[in-house]
């Protein structure tokens, strides 16, 4: 085969068309599947849609289980958070919690009402029958949820608040929850299970009040919904860094703690690749490796290095990077070896292109790291990746000093010369790892989208994946 025709998958696991045949099973999978949590983290690219999408094909295949897929679109979130109401006096956390539950009340009526065909109590599964009618099988979209909650709140008070002790009372009123609720659960109590997935929340989100008050929202949302009934399990999907934003929103964190966050070992991630190419092989017609595939498409070495290590180290630690890497490399491959020249080669195209990834990952949080990193390549050209805190220090404070970044964040770091702050976002997004020198001359760089670790940053490493991108040097050597 050659292996230029070797196809890795679409990049969203939603458009993959072939996920299935080789996902890769993982703990986390096997401790979702057995709905031992409820809210999965990881950050972008780490496998959550894939995960979602394996669950709800296997879900789907159990007895009597109802899979509901919530997913609001970019446009739905930003109207939300456009609507000038909600930012004056309607937008609070238990509002956005009372229109979840109604959204996800009536998503799981109107799936039982289409697909349950009599097998449950007859006069709650006629109403469900009823709604699935009405709403043409579809449940309305989260918006029109919200604006129907807001046009019969706003009859009753001018902002929430106006209702003082009636407030929960009268949300409840206004989004039916009462009787969604006693149907719903007098259709669960006769044997439906029923599995809800949001997904997709990180869309419009803009580390906003509102914003977050939606997401804290469904969070209440969710946890109330799996009180009600042990035949409903709620799984809610979030990026790492929103989560931990939240988290900071709330006062119940504590109940918000039971997660699976997404992690990949280098094991993993080869297994990913090794799985893709065995399929390929097979469709092919040809036969598979089971003891090394990876080592029929990629060389064993990369100068001195492993291959397998070397095209880790240059992800952080995801999936979605690994595939897109791979890509990059069999694309330009001829004929059926591998080709560690043509590999290395790729590099700096890679490199470059997931530096714009991770100022786009982080544009809410920290708008302007385009600017700071185009500061960074043409002030810092060929200076090493390898650095002591004396050096990393001077070139921050001459980013904050020099670089024209005009954002609220950045000008509070610079009106404070908080150097510190600023090398913990750096810290935080993945662009520098920590530097701990072991014992007996042994050496590890953590880095936090991968370990447990408080970080000192005495001496840093900029990331194998960006290093091509800023222009640094390939080995660390004293500058002249």
């Amino acid at each position: 085969m050659e292996l230029k025709k070797i196809e890795w998958g679409d990049d969203s696991a939603e458009k993959d068309a072939d996920l299935l045949s080789y996902f890769v099973d993982t703990e986390s999978y096997g401790r979702c599947l057995r709905k031992s949590k409820s809210i999965v983290v990881g950050r972008k690219g780490s496998g959550k849609s894939a995960l979602r999408k394996k669950l709800e094909n296997d879900f789907s295949k159990q007895k009597n289980t109802h899979v509901v897929n919530i997913s609001p679109k970019y446009s739905s979130i930003q109207n939300i958070l456009n609507e000038p109401s909600l930012s004056d006096g309607f937008g609070e956390e238990i509002f956005f919690q009372h229109s979840w539950l109604r959204q996800m009340m009536l998503d799981s009526l109107c799936i039982l009402g289409h697909s349950a065909k009599g097998k449950y109590t007859s006069k709650s599964l006629e109403f469900a029958r009823r709604i699935s009618r009405e709403l043409n099988r579809t449940s309305k979209d989260i918006v029109e949820n919200v604006a129907e909650m807001l046009q019969k709140i706003k009859v009753k008070a001018g902002k929430l608040g106006d209702l003082g002790l009636q407030l929960e009372k009268e949300l409840r009123n206004v989004a039916d929850v009462d009787s969604l609720e006693h149907h719903l659960l007098e259709i669960t109590k006769s044997g439906a299970k029923i599995v809800i997935m949001v997904d997709d929340l990180d869309l419009g989100w803009d580390n906003s009040e509102l914003s977050n008050n939606l997401l804290l929202g469904l969070l209440s949302a969710s946890s109330y919904v799996q009180s009600i009934s042990d035949n409903i399990h709620v799984m809610v999907y979030l990026r790492e860094d929103v989560y931990s934003i939240l988290m900071e929103k709330t006062q119940h964190s504590d109940k918000y703690r039971n997660i699976e966050r997404i992690r990949w070992s280098t094991d993993g991630l080869i297994s990913i690749l090794s799985r893709r190419i065995n399929y390929n092989f097979e469709k092919e017609g040809e036969e598979i490796s089971e003891d090394n595939p990876f080592n029929r498409v990629f060389p064993a070495t990369i100068g001195t290095h492993n291959s397998e290590n070397w095209l880790v180290e240059r992800t952080l630690s995801r999936p979605r990077e690994l595939i897109q890497l791979a890509r990059f490399y069999t694309e330009d491959l001829s004929g059926t070896e591998p080709d560690d020249k043509v590999l290395k080669a790729c590099e700096a195209t890679y490199s470059s292109w997931k530096l714009d990834d991770l100022c786009t990952e982080y544009s809410n949080q920290y708008p302007g790291l385009s600017s700071i990193f185009a500061f960074w390549k043409t002030n810092f050209f060929r200076y090493k990746y390898h650095l002591p805190r004396e050096n990393i220090n001077e070139m921050v404070f001459q980013i904050l000093d020099e670089a024209t970044v005009n954002e609220r964040w950045f000008n509070e770091l610079y009106r404070k010369a908080d150097l510190d702050t600023f090398l913990s976002i750096l810290y935080e997004i993945g662009f520098i790892g920590d530097f701990v020198l072991g014992g007996e001359g042994g050496s590890k760089v953590f880095y936090s989208f991968s370990d447990k670790h408080e970080p000192r940053l005495e001496e840093v490493q900029i990331h194998p994946c960006f290093r091509k991108a800023v222009n640094t040097v390939d080995r660390i050597r004293t500058r002249s």
